[in-house]
């Protein structure tokens, strides 16, 4: 929650409501926004129940219900599913870290400040 009194002095500095918005609500929002952006991306690639349910055909398949299905084949090995998985965790690592400094600004931002 952005106070009104911060968008009242960009009024009173000579700003105009697409101004506010670009320079003082969206920079004062970005760890919102980001925190966010991260929890949708991680629960969109790791969605392995819809993909279970509705998908048939190996080629459509996502990344975690190809592994589900290569698990079923007793010919497969470990080494393979295993790092199957690890590709599959990297991009939400690498995002994680990313965003990790606005995370951390976000979870601070509503503490007391002395």
């Amino acid at each position: 929650s952005i106070p009104k009194e911060i968008e009242d002095a960009g009024i009173m500095d000579g700003q105009n409501w697409f101004g506010i918005i670009l320079k003082i609500i969206i920079p004062l929002s970005l760890p919102a926004i980001a925190s966010v952006a991260l929890y949708v991306f991680m629960i969109a690639w790791n969605e392995f129940l819809f993909s279970l349910m509705f998908l048939d055909s190996p080629k459509s398949f996502t990344l975690s219900r190809a592994i589900q299905y290569l698990s079923g084949d007793a010919e497969t090995p470990r080494q393979y599913l295993m790092a199957g998985s690890v590709i599959v965790t990297l991009p939400v690592l690498f995002i994680f870290i990313y965003f990790e400094k606005y995370l951390v600004s976000g979870l601070t931002a509503g503490s007391v400040k002395e």
